[in-house]
């Protein structure tokens, strides 16, 4: 995840059993997609409905949990879910081998190597498995500009007939790819940043899927040093992109930042932080990264 949701340990009870369940049923879907912002978070509830969500691109980026078939309940099982892609080809290795690429060849790289789409059965699918409540459809111009911005990344990516972009009612402020087929954006994160700053993150999140598979793996290893350096990699893809798209690619990191800080003020250290490059280490390898774009396509 470009903003890992974070495990936040209880900070407060919810009022009604209503919006618990609500909120558990959010939370498993943010578990699944590796970003577990409410997993032991007990603070506030999910109040919008969940409804088709209104922005301006295609499918609506990244929010369509696609995976046909019938609709799974809360306390069902989500893994069949998941659609992985073909493994990582060896490009993709490790951070320090990307870097060692010719920025050029990594760049065609990206394009020859993009994985297939889910397909439209299981999108739909994972469409069928989120919560009824809980996404925002009622926004603001501001906020429907910062998400209509977005087709100029799924465009590049070729996902902007792919995904779904969904905006969910959730305290924590974080960007997640659910099932390779929706973009779960929460209400914090759409109103903290800034509509470049949103690109970057979804970027980042498109570059899940070229490590998709080994994420998962590492996720059943619990090998939390591979796991940060799959986040790495992902900063990368998500700057090679904007590098192309001539975008200031230090939007990323200043997107992190915020969020970041706007967490730890307000939740404290998530349980699975571990799991992620602290934001100094994604500062330091972003900075590489984007003097290696420049050096060979010319700084933008």
């Amino acid at each position: 995840m470009g903003f890992c949701f974070g495990i936040r340990r209880a900070v407060g009870r919810a009022s009604t059993s209503g919006v618990q369940s609500r909120r558990s049923a959010w939370t498993r879907v943010l578990v699944v997609s590796r970003s577990a912002a409410l997993a032991e978070h007990r603070t506030t509830g999910l109040s919008a409905v969940l409804a088709t969500v209104l922005l301006s691109c295609t499918p609506l980026l990244s929010l369509d949990t696609v995976i046909s078939g019938t609709s799974l309940r809360a306390n069902e099982p989500v893994a069949e879910a998941r659609e992985l892609p073909p493994q990582t080809p060896p490009p993709l290795s490790n951070s320090r081998n990307m870097l060692a690429m010719d920025p050029s060849a990594f760049v065609q790289f990206l394009k020859t190597a993009r994985p297939e789409p889910v397909s439209p059965e299981n999108k739909a699918r994972a469409l069928s498995s989120l919560p009824e409540e809980g996404e925002v459809t009622n926004l603001n111009a501001s906020a429907r500009q910062k998400l209509s911005a977005l087709v100029n990344v799924l465009r590049a990516t070729d996902r902007d007939s792919v995904y779904e972009i969904k905006v969910i009612a959730v305290p924590q402020a974080g960007v997640a790819l659910y099932a390779r087929a929706i973009i779960f954006i929460s209400e914090p994160a759409l109103t903290l940043l800034d509509a470049d700053e949103l690109q970057a993150q979804v970027a980042h999140e498109v570059g899940h899927e070229y490590v998709w598979t080994e994420r998962e793996r590492s996720f059943r290893l619990a090998d939390r040093s591979r796991l940060k350096d799959l986040e790495l990699m992902c900063d990368a893809i998500a700057i090679v992109t904007l590098h192309g798209l001539g975008m200031d690619v230090s939007r990323l990191m200043t997107g992190v930042q915020k969020v970041s800080r706007f967490n730890r003020e307000r939740f404290g250290m998530a349980e699975n932080e571990q799991d992620y490059p602290t934001v100094a280490e994604r500062r330091a390898f972003t900075g590489a990264v984007a003097t290696w774009t420049s050096a060979q396509t010319g700084a933008r």
